[in-house]
């Protein structure tokens, strides 16, 4: 019959275990210091081949061993050597390793502690592994602390969430299984609202689940959700009504976007860092400036991401909140370099619903400025217009959407770089080799360190000894633990106005202008503190000037289209 046939199966995988491993398994669980000794006795006689009178053959492999030693300790051989005791050979040629035979190799291995052959079954797991049976891997896996077992198991089912939450196994998750799955950032799904319905079919599944509602429910992104299908998919479902907990959920969702409830379930789910490029003036488009905002996937392919309502042009951007916030710019080419088109604008942009809202505008028009951002408010610093070079300093306020005047530089300054540390924002001169550092907390400047006489490398330019603008591809690093600054790897190529971001510990330069050969540049460059070492990545589409640049979290399945929106870009004013 076939529950024979899996028995001798069985039998026949134990002794292949066993054959393999070619050691003495002692039966007993307390083992007296004798068993033991002879024990290991038998163990050395075998590898020395003494007295060894059967050999069993796999498809491959044959093995010598003891006739008493495998009658012992598997009843299969026990009653082949019983029905012929002369027996010089046991061909195993049928058996094979399957999902229904590796729990006795696997237990083998463990109790013998042979490591090399856990890791085997542990591979052999892997390689069998699939939607249909990788909760049973998965417990094996954790029986056993076969712990690849266990990752890929859990990639597997964050990879494949929708269609693994249609078997049979998903119902009998426990709660904290599936809670650990939907805080997992690396849950692919191609929408928020399917994640809620999974859930929801979760919690129906058991009347005595509605206890955990509001915990697991408070895992769903509803932030990320368009008001729309909250309204549609979401508010319709009684239980988020109903319960208080869960209700308040649903009410934070809908007022999303106010900066100040950003949290973990406003959070893009499955989403990836990309290096993310804002506007610009491009080579072949002599005069026309650009309005795009565009995105570089893991495939090393530029994207368009979404169109401004301007363009723009010598602009900043940052990153606050989950938001892209873009802040001044110049709106026409200026033949003549003095800034006269330099605007005040500042504008936030949210990858998640693919919307555009105009913020109240910065206190002076600004190009050539820096901006940061600092405990959940934006500061826009020095820069030029019309009027000059400036030195004044402003604070957004995204709780009050409004700008404040903060403590000015002693001297005005523009095309400078800046950056958070320690609570402070250190602000360099481009064309000298002063750096200041601003304390927020006491609304004070103060003169810090001096820069080698190369000035900062990542702006690319200084001015020469005539006035001229001049290449810079020295790069220094400032060490603020002793206050010094050293020489670092050069830039590959010397560029100016170029873009500059942090993307997975590298840091990025992006396009601009190099002088000595008269030309704008679309090449990206990128350093690695850890190796010291500048590479080039993918080129942007075509050379640009101006161009801003930072990194997101950007869902994958937001390029296609499926996970913002299915509005076109909106621009809003607030």
């Amino acid at each position: 019959s076939m529950s024979k046939k899996k028995c001798i199966q069985k039998r026949k995988a134990d002794t292949f275990c066993l054959s393999t491993i070619l050691v003495f398994h002692l039966k007993s669980h307390s083992p007296s210091t004798q068993s033991i000794h002879s024990g290991l006795e038998m163990s050395q006689m075998h590898q020395e081949w003494f007295l060894c009178n059967l050999t069993t053959a796999t498809k491959t492999k044959s093995f010598d061993v003891h006739k008493l030693v495998m009658a012992s300790c598997s009843e299969y051989f026990h009653s082949l050597l019983k029905r012929d005791p002369n027996l010089p050979r046991v061909e195993l040629n049928d058996l094979n390793l399957s999902l229904y035979t590796i729990g006795s190799t696997i237990s083998t291995a463990s109790r013998l502690q042979k490591r090399a052959l856990l890791n085997m079954c542990s591979d052999f797991l892997i390689q069998e592994i699939n939607v249909e049976n990788c909760m049973y891997i998965a417990n094996i896996s954790g029986a056993y602390n076969l712990n690849q077992g266990k990752d890929t198991t859990q990639k597997l089912i964050q990879e494949n969430f929708v269609e693994f939450s249609e078997t049979e196994q998903f119902m009998k998750f426990t709660f904290d299984q599936l809670n650990e799955l939907l805080i997992d950032d690396g849950l692919q799904i191609s929408n928020e609202v399917i994640a809620f319905q999974i859930a929801m079919k979760w919690l129906e599944f058991d009347p005595k689940r509605v206890t955990y509602a509001a915990n697991l429910l408070s895992n769903i992104r509803f932030g990320t959700i368009s008001a729309p299908d909250l309204v549609n998919h979401v508010q319709p479902v009684p239980r988020m009504m109903q319960d208080p907990e869960c209700h308040r959920l649903l009410v934070e969702a809908m007022n999303y976007q106010q900066n100040t409830l950003q949290s973990r379930r406003t959070k893009i789910c499955g989403g990836q860092r990309v290096l993310v490029t804002v506007g610009g003036r491009p080579a072949l488009t002599k005069k026309a400036l650009s309005r795009e905002i565009s995105y570089k996937d893991p495939d090393g392919n530029w994207n368009r991401m979404a169109e401004m309502p301007a363009k723009s042009f010598n602009q900043c951007v940052i990153v606050m909140d989950g938001f892209l916030y873009v802040a001044g710019r110049e709106d026409q080419n200026d033949a003549r370099n003095q800034a006269k088109y330099a605007v005040n604008s500042l504008c936030r942009y949210d990858a998640h619903f693919n919307t555009y809202l105009h913020l109240a505008s910065m206190l002076h028009k600004r190009t050539h400025f820096s901006l940061s951002t600092y405990n959940g408010l934006l500061y826009a610093i020095s820069g030029r217009n019309a009027e000059g070079v400036l030195a004044s300093v402003n604070c957004y306020i995204p709780s009050t959407t409004s700008w404040q005047s903060k403590a000015g530089m002693e001297i005005p300054r523009c095309c400078h770089a800046n950056m958070v540390i320690n609570a402070k924002i250190l602000v360099n001169n481009c064309y000298s080799c002063t750096v200041c550092s601003y304390e927020p907390s006491t609304d004070t400047w103060r003169p810090v360190w001096a820069q080698h006489p190369a000035g900062l490398a990542l702006r690319g330019s200084q001015l020469g000894p005539r006035g001229e603008q001049v290449d810079v591809i020295l790069m220094e690093c400032y060490n603020p633990d002793t206050g010094q600054w050293s020489y670092v790897a050069s830039v590959l190529t010397g560029v100016s106005t170029a873009g500059v971001t942090i993307l997975d510990r590298s840091i990025c330069l992006v396009g601009g202008w190099n002088e000595s050969g008269k030309k704008s540049q679309k090449c990206v460059q990128s350093y690695n503190p850890e190796l010291n070492e500048w590479a080039e990545e993918e080129d942007l589409p075509e050379a640009t000037v101006g161009v801003s640049c930072c990194t997101i979290t950007f869902s994958h399945q937001s390029s296609k289209g499926s996970r913002t929106s299915s509005t076109a870009l909106a621009a809003v004013s607030i």
